[in-house]
């Protein structure tokens, strides 16, 4: 089972608006409003890949209600802490003519320590149901920014595998701990290292420093040129074929969900990584965000073709 961690998740709405600017008013050609925030879009593809989910984390409120309604609609198991706060929602302005995304983010409740407590409480007591975890997105006010390397550290203890898709302070403090899996883009990756990640040499220096920190699969994704991983023999350049792209929002969540599920299903690191872009690239064929279909999925799948970057032990 996977267990997906979404400390802060929201209510993801997407507008569709031709020619946005601001200070304008329009009117969407179309809304969708889906239980969102990054790790319930992992959840949501795990389960679509035909895994068995639990998602924990914090809600409250009537959009908390309404999250654990969709969960439940789709056969994620919800464990969330309830707080007092509101879950917040966000707002994806997408202008499929000009091809801009523009994005709104709510900060969400501030959780109060008893409330952070009983969450940790909850998260060691699921451990015992699930082998691969989850951990994505920003921290809610209140909660410490080390929540995630406590996290990892409890998961290790119990010998789970942790993936942990995160960005600043949150990642750098994580990394401390050794998750079994990053993968920063290369920008998020360059303010973790401390200098620009532009090259292939630069990708590779960073990657090798991962490892040494502790991170058994550290990856980096490139958006449109695929993803680099440091495997136990080398460092490996996946991609593919351009697509068209519907929308790009909740691929890098999708391409975590697909990661987990490979390692859920004991594949092999190369195998792992394949899954996860195949199942990022199926994302963007969505106007939903956190969406894919096990067509789309094993279509890209077969594209995907791999080049050997540095070939050493790391």
């Amino acid at each position: 089972m996977i267990l997906a961690i979404a400390m802060n998740p929201a209510i993801d709405k997407v507008y569709a608006v031709d020619d946005f600017t601001v200070n304008k008013i329009f009117r969407a050609k179309s809304m969708a409003a889906t239980a969102g925030g990054k790790g319930l879009n992992v959840a949501r593809v795990a389960r679509t890949l035909g895994e068995t989910v639990m998602v924990s984390g914090f809600v409250g409120g009537s959009a908390g209600q309404f999250i654990n309604n969709q969960l439940r609609k789709i056969g994620i198991i919800s464990e969330f802490v309830q707080v007092d706060g509101e879950t917040r929602t966000c707002i994806n302005i997408l202008d499929e003519k000009n091809g801009t995304s523009t994005e709104v983010l709510e900060p969400g409740p501030i959780i109060a320590p008893d409330e952070y407590r009983n969450f940790l409480q909850r998260f060691e007591g699921l451990l015992d149901d699930c082998d691969v975890i989850t951990a994505s997105g920003s921290l809610p006010q209140g909660v410490p920014a080390s929540s995630y390397r406590e996290l990892i550290s409890i998961a290790r203890t119990k010998g789970k595998k942790f993936i942990l898709d995160t960005s600043g302070e949150y990642l750098r403090e994580g990394i401390k701990e050794g998750p079994f899996m990053v993968k920063p883009n290369q920008h998020e990756l360059s303010q973790v290292m401390g200098y620009n990640i532009s090259s292939r040499d630069d990708c590779i220096r960073a990657l090798k420093q991962l490892k040494k920190a502790g991170v058994c699969l550290p990856v980096a994704t490139l958006g449109d040129k695929g993803c680099v991983a440091a495997l136990h023999d080398g460092i490996y350049h996946f991609y593919s074929p351009p697509i068209k792209v519907v929308s790009p929002v909740g691929s890098g969540d999708a391409f975590v969900a697909g990661c987990a599920v490979a390692l859920s299903r004991g594949r092999e690191p190369v195998d792992v990584i394949k899954l996860g872009m195949a199942c990022g690239m199926a994302n963007t064929q969505f106007f939903e965000t956190g969406m894919v279909s096990n067509e789309l999925v094993d279509r890209f799948l077969k594209s995907i073709q791999i080049e050997i970057w540095s070939r050493e032990d790391v």
